[in-house]
């Protein structure tokens, strides 16, 4: 079973989340921003096409852990950049099995990651 494992040092932004109330245009840059990241990861492991996934959202926060749907909504770029890179189809619910979020509190600012991991179904 094959997985994908993308890593940032970053929570996802934001101006992404469920809960922002920034200028469309602010959120449109941050949109490109953050798929370019995911994509450029992808890149880098030049992953197979898998046909059914789940995804996996680790945060490793310090302080407040955002909601799990906000985290959800601002993971979104990074979900589709699976599809515009081509490892799945589409990212509806017929290709995306399922979607999980598990937290990991951390003690220091610098320890905070963000990391998707996509396993075949």
């Amino acid at each position: 079973m094959t997985t994908v494992c993308l890593e940032w040092d970053y929570m996802p932004p934001k101006e992404l989340r469920g809960n922002s109330r920034v200028h469309w245009s602010v959120r449109h840059r941050k949109t490109k921003q953050f798929k370019e990241s995911a994509y450029f990861r992808l890149m880098e492991q030049d992953p197979n096409p898998m046909n059914k996934v789940r995804v996996k959202y680790i945060a490793h926060y310090c302080g407040t852990p955002i909601d799990a749907d906000n985290l959800v909504k601002g993971m979104k770029p990074a979900l589709d950049a699976l599809t515009e890179y081509g490892l799945i189809e589409d990212d509806n619910p017929e290709f995306v099995k399922g979607i999980e979020v598990e937290y990991h509190r951390v003690k220091h600012k610098n320890e905070i990651k963000m990391i998707m991991e996509v396993g075949e179904a």
